[in-house]
């Protein structure tokens, strides 16, 4: 995930310290949540469910602050248990999991359990391979999630694809990715910073057609997905 230069949203500020050549920068995050700013590139810690696998919460302030406050969250994985509105009854993720001093950064996919099926992807919303089964995820449904978890950050849907599919299946996936992402936008939640994603498979152009897409609406940064399987 990348920010823009300079970003300020109700959850999320973010400024770059230093560049290297043009290419490469160093910068700092600020998150209403964390009690020190985070410094960038930072780790983003895998969950499932919120929770890092293999340690418990109890464990968690044992590790290196601030690199280890941002956790990345499915919201896939909810999907199974609790419904969305108890979710959001309870909260949100900080109120249900009692880590108020973390960020979440949501992102629809994981790499290991909620993974894209582009072949049964349509215009009408993203296909996953789930603890539940294939499952086609609408705009409408996403931002109903993101809506209950009430993440600091969280990636728009995207159309993903494998790096090996013809042109014409890029800028299909390009087109539906941005047709989402004004939907997610238009249906987002007070607070939370959007991030764009940009998709394209291995066609650069398609890449960099939805890259100029993503920065010419009102997000907050922008999330890069290539599926390499």
């Amino acid at each position: 995930m990348s920010s823009s230069n300079s970003i300020h949203s109700s959850a999320m500020k973010f400024a770059v310290k230093a560049w290297s050549n043009g290419r490469a920068r160093a910068g700092v995050l600020h998150l209403d949540c964390c009690p020190t700013p985070i410094d960038t590139p930072s780790l983003l810690l895998s969950t499932r469910k919120g929770l890092p696998l293999f340690i418990s919460p109890d464990l968690l302030p044992s590790l290196p602050s601030p690199d280890s406050h941002l956790l990345h969250v499915s919201p896939l994985h909810f999907l199974e248990g609790l419904s969305m509105t108890t979710i959001s009854k309870i909260g949100g993720l900080h109120q249900m999991l009692g880590l108020h001093e973390y960020g979440f950064a949501a992102v629809p996919r994981d790499s290991i359990q909620c993974l894209p099926e582009a072949n049964s992807t349509n215009k009408v919303g993203a296909s996953f391979e789930t603890p539940c089964g294939r499952l086609l995820i609408k705009p409408a449904e996403y931002m109903e999630m993101i809506s209950s978890l009430r993440p600091e950050l969280w990636a728009t849907l995207a159309d993903e694809v494998p790096a090996w599919v013809s042109d014409k299946r890029n800028k299909t996936s390009v087109d539906r990715t941005i047709k989402w992402l004004d939907e997610c936008i238009a249906l987002s939640p007070t607070g939370g910073a959007v991030f764009g994603a940009i998709v394209g498979g291995s066609s650069l152009e398609e890449r960099q057609r939805c890259a100029q897409e993503v920065a010419r609406r009102n997000v907050s940064g922008h999330c890069s997905f290539v599926d390499m399987r």
